[in-house]
């Protein structure tokens, strides 16, 4: 007959068992895949150093942002940035210097930056630039996690009109931002160790089930007559 304890033992080792897998189950199915995050934004006419409407003096800007999602708290992310620039017909040279992208989430209506890092620019080609030491590093805390994050740019950056005036200006930042994100939780050390003790559970039952009868918790073992 099964004893009771017995049948109690089978199913904590179960259910150890069940949750390790389906903990390393979800990992696997989240693991972070390769995504590109998009800002795009219009530096104005400043033609003359004064805010202008002559749309051929604007410069639409397009930057690319590749990363893993999802992000894991804790991790360090490494981010690759490519800069794209139209200038339009009024402008003679767009020369971008340092760009800075910064981890953002709003908090009771205000944007809060909970990381950032500045890089320099170097020129890939016609309006084209990308980080000069890539990729950058965004290494959020060990308790920032939760959803609704995104990511902002800045940009430190000269334009040269074809009348022969230019304006130069540090911080720009467009008014857009990516897509919201999330920063998970990781559940893989939970599953490791819920593998492992419902592992060690398994062997223990195992062992004591080929000696023969397990005494329950308390009970001696029989004395084996002389």
């Amino acid at each position: 007959m099964v004893r009771p304890r017995t049948i109690l033992s089978v199913a904590a080792v179960a259910l150890l068992l069940g949750d390790g897998a389906f903990a390393l189950f979800l990992m696997v199915t989240a693991a972070p895949r390769p995504a590109t995050l998009t800002v795009e934004g219009t530096f104005p006419d400043y033609d003359d150093g004064r805010l202008g409407s002559n749309g051929s003096n604007r410069v639409a800007f397009a930057f690319e942002i590749a990363t893993r999602l999802p992000w894991y708290r804790g991790q360090v992310q490494a981010l690759s940035v490519a800069l794209t620039a139209q200038p339009g017909p009024g402008v003679r040279l767009v020369k971008p210097t340092t760009l800075s992208v910064s981890l953002q989430r709003w908090d009771a209506g205000v944007r809060r930056t909970l990381e950032g890092e500045l890089e320099l620019l170097s020129l890939t080609g016609p309006d084209r630039w990308t980080t000069s030491n890539a990729p950058m590093h965004i290494s959020p805390n060990v308790d920032v996690a939760g959803s609704s994050f995104f990511l902002a740019v800045a940009l430190n950056l000269t334009v040269e009109y074809r009348d022969g005036s230019s304006y130069g200006i540090g911080g720009w930042e467009p008014d857009a931002r990516t897509t919201f994100f999330d920063i998970r939780t990781g559940v893989a050390p939970f599953g490791a160790v819920a593998l492992v003790a419902g592992g060690i559970g398994a062997a223990l039952m195992v062992v004591q089930s080929r000696r023969g009868r397990r005494p329950a918790l308390g009970e001696s073992s029989p004395r084996i007559p002389p």
